[in-house]
């Protein structure tokens, strides 16, 4: 396998894919503790509506896609604080995914495989999305390293963190924008239905070995990169997607872990 690294389409499918891998687990705890996890799987939806868009106007989909999502992220945030944050986020994907599936149906010239869509293709990324992967990893490791701190209070106490004087909706809605730019990246390379596991198993399974939230955080970025890593070596050959690989190595993991809390250690989980 390691003469796979020779070829420019193999290194090019690490360097996303570790890109997005870091990405995802440095939102992870940040969505997944605060009960925001569905909002990846929400923006995924309302990313296929922004892509069969774009693909339908455009030689560069991202073009639309991207401002799409965000736009869509901002509106989740807004209703969120109107209603129920759930109902926010399925009347957007839907509506948006709805949207996607009349332009499929009626786009005249739409000849892009909706498969492709659906589970997207790292080995084939072009190097405007490989750059857009990284610079996107390096958008959300700064925003993170800057307000660490008022994130982390915004997770566990958000009514504390508000009446410290934290500007905890700014925050909020920047760290929607960034989710929705990481999402709007990764649909390409992972496809629309298995993105949002990228967000949700790294804080899944850290926090079975850890309650600090910080190791959380460690231990999601080294597992969420092993495991990308991994998946892409192994789907290669065989020739199956690499994000379904990389969600049923996930799987595997937490479902090994619960084992060994469970039949091991004789924890009840």
């Amino acid at each position: 396998m390691i003469e796979l690294l020779q070829y420019d389409f193999f290194q090019n499918a690490l360097i996303i894919g570790v890109a997005l891998a870091i990405s995802a687990a440095l939102l992870s705890p940040f969505l997944v503790l605060n009960h925001q996890a569905m909002i990846a799987d929400g923006l995924a939806h309302v990313s296929f509506a922004g892509l069969t868009l774009g693909i339908l106007l455009t030689n560069e989909p991202l073009l639309i896609s991207v401002p799409f999502v965000i736009i869509a992220s901002l509106l989740i945030k807004y209703l969120s604080s109107k209603m129920n944050g759930d109902a926010a986020i399925g009347l957007v994907s839907a509506f948006a995914f709805a949207i996607g599936l009349i332009i499929i149906k009626k786009g005249e010239g739409f000849n892009y495989s909706v498969e492709s869509l659906i589970s997207g293709n790292i080995f084939t990324p072009a190097s405007t999305l490989v750059t857009l992967g990284v610079m996107t990893t390096g958008l959300i490791l700064s925003f993170i390293l800057i307000f660490y701190r008022k994130l982390f209070l915004m997770t566990y106490d958000y009514n504390y963190a508000k009446f410290s004087g934290i500007k905890v909706q700014i925050l909020g809605y920047a760290l929607s924008v960034l989710t929705a730019f990481f999402i709007a990246i990764g649909v390409r390379t992972i496809g629309v239905l298995l993105i949002s596991a990228f967000v949700i198993f790294p804080s899944i399974i850290s926090s079975q070995f850890t309650k600090s939230f910080m190791m959380t955080l460690i231990y999601g970025l080294v597992t969420s990169v092993i495991i990308t890593i991994s998946g892409i070596f192994i789907a290669h050959p065989l020739g199956i997607p690499v994000g379904a690989t990389i969600v049923v190595l996930y799987t595997l993991l937490i479902g090994l872990i619960l084992m060994y809390k469970r039949f091991i250690r004789g924890e009840v989980v």
